[in-house]
This record gives C-alpha cells, sequence and structure tokens, in this order.
C-alpha cells in the first residue's frame, strides 16, 4: 500500500504535473489580483462619490435666499432629535434673529439649545444600472459671529474653548479658518473664496448672514466645519453575495482552463523531451542511427538539431577509431609473425636442414637438430594459437568484462595448468569501448605469462570507483627488467590500447621476483 502511495504521488513530481499545477497557480493569481484589484478600485470609487463635496455645500449656502421659516416650521425643528436642517437653513435661521434691532443674541442661543450637530444621510450610487446606498455620518459644527466677529454661540455648545459670547474669536482655534474669515471681514461674498476642502472629509467656511430686510447688509456671519465620513454601504449583504458567486464562477472556470491548456501544453513539450530521452538512451548504448525526431523551430528543436549532428559526428568518429584499430591490429599482427613466428619458424627450418645434412654421417647429431626443431615448431603453434586467441571477437555485448574475464582466465588455466584467481571489488556498467580495451590487455598479458614467466600462479584484480576502472595482473614468475623490454612488442601493444582509453600503465618487475601489471583508465574520458 505504501509503495502504490508513493509511486502514485511520484508521478505527480514529474515534469508535466509540474506544468499543469504551475499553469494552474498563475491562472489563479493572476485572476485573484485582478478580482482584488477591482474590488478595491470600486470601493474607493463608492467611497469617493458618497463624500459630500464643496460644490453640495455651497448649494445649501444658496438655499438662504430663498428659505422662509415660520414660528410653526422652528417648532417643527426643535421636536426633531437629530439634525434635519441644511447650512443654508442655519443661515435663514440666523438672519430671522439677527436681523431685528438691537440683534436677538439670546433668542438665538436659547433656539440652537434644541438641535443636534450630527446627521446620517443615504445616498444612492448608481454603478452601470446597479444602485449603491451609501450611508454617510455627517458632523457638523456652527458658530455665530456679530459683524465684528465677536462670538455669538456655538453648536455644540462649548465648541469655542476660552471664549465666551461677546469676546472676539480666534479663528486659530479651528485650523485653517483663519483665511475665509479674514475674506468675509472684508465683505467678500464669493463662496469659492470663502468656503474651503481641508483634507478628504473636512470642508471649513465663512459665510455672511444677510438681513432680512436688506440682504445687502450683513447682520453676522456663519462660520461652520463640516466632517462626513462614509458609514456603511447598505444592501451589502446583496451586494457580497452577487461579487462571491461572481468571484466562484470566474475563479473555478479560469482554474479549469489553466488545467486544461497546462496539461496540453505539458504534454506537448514533455512528448518532444521524451524524443531526447529515447534518442540519448539509445547513444549510450552505442546506437547512433536513432535521431531525435523534431521539426519545430523552437530552442527546444533547435537543441534537437544540435544533439543530432552530434550523434552523427560520434558515429563517424567510432568508425575511423574502428579503422585505426584494425589498422594498428594488423601491423601489430605482422610485426609479431614477423618478430617471433617467422623467425622460429626459419630457426625450425635450419634445424631441419642441419638434420638432413647429418642424417647419413651423424645419426646422434641429427636426431638432436630434429629435437629442436619440434621444440621451435611447437613455439610456433602456441605463439599462433595465442594470436588465434587475441583476433577472437570479444563477445563482451550481454556478458561484460567480469564474466568474459573469468572465462578467459578459466581457459587459459586450463591450457597452462596453473591456477588463475580473479578477484572483482564493485562491479558496475561502464562503457563497452572501454570493456572491450581491457579485455584485449588481459589476453595480451596472460599471453605474456604464458610464453615467458613460467609461472605457477596467477591473480587478477578488477576494481571499479566512481571516475575510473583498476585492473591489474599479477604473477610469481622468472620476472625480467623493464629497461631491456621496453621495446618488446607484447608491452608495446599494451601500451597503444591504453592510449586509446586515456588510461596509464605501470609495470613492476625484477629477474627471479615476478610481474605485476597495473592498468588505470577513467571512465567516460575517451579521447
Amino acid at each position: 500500500m505504501v509503495k502504490f502511495w508513493s509511486t502514485f504521488l511520484d508521478q505527480f513530481s514529474r515534469l508535466r504535473w509540474r506544468l499543469t499545477f504551475s499553469y494552474f497557480g498563475v491562472t489563479i493569481f493572476a485572476l485573484l489580483m485582478a478580482e482584488i484589484i477591482g474590488i478595491v478600485g470600486i470601493s474607493v470609487w463608492v467611497v469617493t462619490e458618497a463624500r459630500v463635496s464643496k460644490e453640495e455645500i455651497i448649494n445649501e449656502l444658496l438655499i438662504s435666499e430663498v428659505v422662509n421659516f415660520d414660528d410653526q416650521r422652528l417648532a417643527e425643528k426643535l421636536d426633531i432629535d437629530r439634525l434635519d436642517i441644511n447650512l443654508g437653513e442655519y443661515i435663514a435661521v440666523g438672519s430671522r434673529f439677527l436681523s431685528s434691532s438691537p440683534s436677538d443674541t439670546q433668542g438665538l442661543a436659547q433656539f440652537l439649545g434644541g438641535f443636534s450637530t450630527t446627521l446620517v444621510d443615504i445616498k444612492p450610487i448608481e454603478v452601470g444600472n446597479f444602485i449603491i446606498n451609501a450611508s454617510n455620518t455627517n458632523i457638523l459644527s456652527i458658530i455665530y459671529l456679530d459683524p465684528n466677529g465677536n462670538l455669538i454661540a456655538s453648536i455644540p455648545h462649548g465648541l469655542v474653548e476660552g471664549t465666551e459670547p461677546g469676546e472676539t474669536f480666534d479663528p486659530e482655534l479651528i485650523p485653517g479658518l483663519a483665511g475665509p474669515l479674514q475674506h468675509a471681514l472684508f465683505g467678500s461674498r464669493n463662496y469659492d473664496t470663502l468656503v474651503q476642502r481641508k483634507g478628504k472629509n473636512v470642508i471649513i467656511g465663512v459665510v455672511p448672514i444677510p438681513d432680512e430686510e436688506n440682504p445687502l447688509h450683513t447682520v453676522g456671519f456663519l462660520a461652520f466645519q463640516h466632517k462626513s465620513r462614509i458609514t456603511e454601504i447598505l444592501q451589502w449583504q446583496q451586494i457580497s453575495r452577487q461579487i462571491l458567486l461572481v468571484l466562484i464562477f470566474t475563479t473555478g472556470l479560469a482554474g479549469l482552463f489553466g488545467i486544461i491548456f497546462g496539461f496540453l501544453n505539458a504534454k506537448f513539450l514533455t512528448s518532444r523531451l521524451d524524443k531526447v530521452t529515447t534518442s540519448a538512451r539509445a547513444w549510450s548504448q552505442g546506437n547512433f542511427t536513432v535521431l531525435v525526431d523534431d521539426h519545430s523551430r523552437d530552442e527546444l528543436a533547435e537543441l534537437g538539431h544540435t544533439l543530432n549532428n552530434m550523434a552523427v559526428q560520434m558515429d563517424n568518429l567510432l568508425d575511423e577509431r574502428q579503422e585505426i584499430s584494425i589498422m594498428e591490429e594488423r601491423n601489430r599482427l605482422a610485426r609479431e609473425l614477423h618478430d617471433s613466428v617467422k623467425q622460429q619458424a626459419f630457426a625450425a627450418s635450419a634445424q631441419l636442414a642441419a638434420a638432413h645434412s647429418l642424417y647419413q654421417r651423424d645419426p646422434d647429431s641429427a636426431i638432436s637438430n630434429l629435437l629442436e626443431a619440434e621444440r621451435l615448431v611447437d613455439d610456433v603453434r602456441r605463439e599462433l594459437t595465442d594470436l588465434i586467441h587475441e583476433l577472437r571477437p570479444a563477445t563482451l555485448k550481454g556478458e561484460g568484462l567480469v564474466k568474459a574475464t573469468r572465462q578467459l582466465a578459466a581457459e587459459t588455466e586450463n591450457m597452462l595448468g596453473i591456477p588463475i584467481l580473479v578477484r572483482v571489488k564493485g562491479e558496475r556498467t561502464i562503457p563497452l569501448d572501454i570493456e572491450q580495451t581491457l579485455y584485449r590487455i588481459l589476453q595480451g598479458a596472460l599471453s605474456n605469462v604464458a610464453r615467458h614467466s613460467f609461472a605457477k600462479r596467477v591473480e587478477i584484480h578488477i576494481t571499479y570507483s566512481r571516475a575510473d576502472i583498476q585492473v591489474s595482473i599479477e604473477d610469481d614468475g622468472i620476472g625480467f627488467q623493464p629497461a631491456d623490454h621496453s621495446h618488446g612488442i607484447g608491452l608495446k601493444s599494451i601500451q597503444e590500447r591504453i592510449d586509446l582509453i586515456n588510461g596509464s600503465m605501470h609495470l613492476i618487475s625484477q629477474p627471479g621476483d615476478g610481474t605485476k601489471l597495473l592498468i588505470q583508465a577513467p571512465i567516460n574520458s575517451l579521447p
């Protein structure tokens, strides 16, 4: 069960599923970010639209020119728990009390005592065909001043701390009010000058209160500070439900399309990578006829074309190396036949000729010559047998170096009648070319042992490591002086083979002390 789940989860670590999930994640993230930005943008727009503007305040002030309060309406206002009159009506109230002679400041203060300064407005905002009702809480601070700028009354009471009615009002108590008050005292009636916005939610201003009988005559000033903030968006449950449904639908649909598109695109890419993997696997086995079949024009196809060119060049290089190896092998065999077999055959022929000439007059000497000729012919036979073994193809493919070496050691052991021990450490797969070359070297080394060493025991050690392979052949024979045999055909042939695999050779031998041949070859580093 654990193995099943492990195999199942491993499938999702492959490139195809990684690309699929990455497309899905990017799609969902991008859509959510767009939705969040859209919601924030709409929210900011709604809050901005719900905010009371300077122009709305000015329109309220202009109402004072047409408002006409009677005692019945004023009585009704006093029964209201929260503010239900605008700035224009406040100016009309001030005009009503301050137009008398003398001004009824006490009556104005008494009348204002029944009002609250907090109002909750509901303002409809249209978003296309969709209407959103936003609730604003407005806080209005009112200060009545006489024509000389002295305090009459304020709402809420105690707004102007430290200043009693009849005393000069200090505009610095309310930041930003000094400029509009100065313009008002100089007789300005330009609302753009008298009304100013301070920050996003605060509007301040000072406007003249006209005389009821003579509107061009100012009987006082109305200083105000208007603060507004959005309290809530009504019908928010319905709005949020609709937004949530839209988000779920669009996000789910986008995620589905992201998975489908990501899976198809990943499948297309991985199928092309599979072609590269298939070709590379065939190349690792020495088959360079399998090329990457990709007819696209992108970077991956360019990589495939480059690998195809490399495979063709490697195939040509291996053919050239094989031809060179065959030529060198022919030259080596020619030298060995010339230097050993031919010389021994010539010596045997000479012994036979001597025996023929001595046969009549000295039979004993003739017999001695025949025996020597027989020995030389036997040497020629052994030399030819060794050469035939070397010419025999190295059937390593499917067996490996170790198995072929054990078989070679068994054959040589039967032929010589001496024990040949093979020890292996860390066996693993290495390139076939290296195995074949090392096998030929072992053949040559054992041939030298058979012909020259007179050994009674031979040991072969093969050691694999991560970077190289080490092979040693050691016998307990008569040994020799390496300096005196540096130009021997056998050693020269071994050295040539080692050079083909970029390896190294170290020979240890002394007369009467046996011989040890050490070979080291790097793996995957053919010249």
